[in-house]
């Protein structure tokens, strides 16, 4: 045979075996490549069907029971993906999405010791990985750990909105149960604030009002200082200055008010409080100090909270007694009855109920029965308010009737009063009231 026949016979021998290896290659993974393209399309029993002819054809392939499992995982047969999963960690034990998939099927059957085992192993190599650091953090919280799980709650990153519902969620817990319930209540309300359509935020919003609850039960005494400067042009009320002996009449002072208050708690519970203050309540006219105001108030407080139906109320009744001096004299003492109900109706409806009846009695005694201004008042009314963006912000609308019955009939009066207002509030707490 001529050297050149032999030559094109060993070329033609040679391509043919290269296309007969290249052929044999793509039957070997035609499989495994139908299986992948079945799953994209969410055909997840045919993809099943070729990956297990792919796993016979390549058995020490880890890719291949990998797949299974995620098909097993789509077509919700847990342990068949667990079955799997762990057939890739035992050909390839550092496979990190074998044991995150791993990792998560064992969070959802509550075997959190197992889970963490494997979710570590994926933490290791990438911390990064987005949802990892929830799956933790949710995991050490059911066994216990909660430090260990603020601290992968915290350094989660994840796009998914449930996900970052879940992580706010769960920090909040954490934090509750290490004691730190104002971060725990400021992640509650963070949570409402980002995503309020969340199934989570009404737990939420209940959870802050528990925590208040519980604050309010631990604190037995508390005292409040207000303070305000004031100037007044007209403090003596000259109706006008026309007249001689009015034009030159001292009219004109700044005023300081304090009022300090102390309350003790004699019963605190979740659902009903009684407690006891004193107000001592004082204003100084700079100018004119026989204007000086001075009222000494004691007040006995008890309120219930429940709720009607789905619609939380507290029901508060306040009696009160002060005696006021002017000039640092006695001038009367008042005796107040006060009984509140508020009814929260929703989330953006609140109303307020409320009556007041009064006894009053001036030390002076006038000269005519007809100026003698000891009294019984009564003044009924509601206002409801109309509440925006988690009640930072309100409208609010009320009527108010109000009855004097004197015993000098020149004091004698009846009231109508009606209340309108708003309250917009800006960014750190700035609120704007009208």
């Amino acid at each position: 045979m001529p050297d050149k026949w032999r030559l094109f016979l060993i070329v033609l021998i040679t391509c043919i075996f290269i296309q007969s290896f290249a052929f044999a290659q793509d039957s070997q993974y035609q499989p495994l490549i139908s299986g992948m393209e079945h799953y994209k399309e969410g055909r997840y029993k045919e993809a099943l069907s070729d990956f297990q002819k792919a796993i016979a054809i390549s058995p020490d392939d880890p890719d291949v029971p990998f797949y299974i499992g995620l098909a097993y995982l789509q077509l919700n047969e847990q342990d068949k993906a667990i079955e799997f999963f762990t057939k890739t960690l035992e050909k390839d034990t550092g496979y990190t999405d074998a044991h995150f998939q791993l990792g998560v099927i064992l969070v959802q059957k509550k075997e959190y010791k197992n889970a963490i085992s494997h979710l570590e192993q994926v933490y290791k190599k990438e911390p990064e990985r987005e949802d990892l650091g929830y799956f933790l953090g949710f995991a050490y919280y059911q066994t216990g750990d909660y430090k260990r799980a603020l601290h992968y709650l915290e350094k989660t990153k994840t796009k998914d909105k449930t996900i970052a519902s879940l992580i706010l969620y769960y920090t909040g817990l954490a934090k509750q149960q290490l004691g730190n319930n104002k971060e725990a209540a400021a992640a509650y309300k963070k949570l409402i604030i980002t995503d309020p359509t969340s199934p989570l935020a009404e737990p939420s919003q209940r959870l802050i009002q528990a925590l208040a609850v519980e604050e309010r039960v631990k604190k037995k005494f508390s005292i409040d200082l207000t303070t305000k400067l004031q100037y007044d042009d007209n403090i003596i009320l000259v109706p006008t200055t026309n007249v001689f002996n009015l034009r030159d009449k001292e009219r004109k002072s700044t005023i300081e008010l304090f009022y300090l208050r102390g309350e003790y708690a004699l019963i605190r519970k979740p659902d009903f409080d009684l407690a006891a203050s004193y107000g001592f309540y004082q204003t100084i006219t700079n100018k004119m100090r026989d204007m000086d105001v001075q009222d000494h108030i004691l007040s006995l407080d008890l309120s219930k909270r429940g709720s009607i139906g789905s619609m939380p109320y507290d029901f508060k009744i306040n009696y009160a007694y002060d005696y006021l001096l002017s000039d640092y004299f006695y001038l009367l003492q008042r005796h107040t009855i006060r009984p509140t109900f508020i009814l929260m109706e929703n989330k953006a409806n609140l109303s307020v109920f409320q009556y007041a009846f009064q006894v009053k009695e001036f030390k002076e005694k006038p000269l005519f029965p007809e100026d003698n201004r000891d009294a019984v008042n009564h003044e009924a009314g509601f206002i409801h308010f109309l509440r925006f963006n988690d009640a930072k912000h309100h409208i609010k609308a009320g009527y108010f009737y109000d009855r004097e019955l004197t015993e000098g009939a020149n004091w004698d009066y009846y009231g109508n009063k009606f209340v309108t207002g708003f309250q917009y509030t800006f960014p750190k707490g700035i609120r704007l009231t009208a």
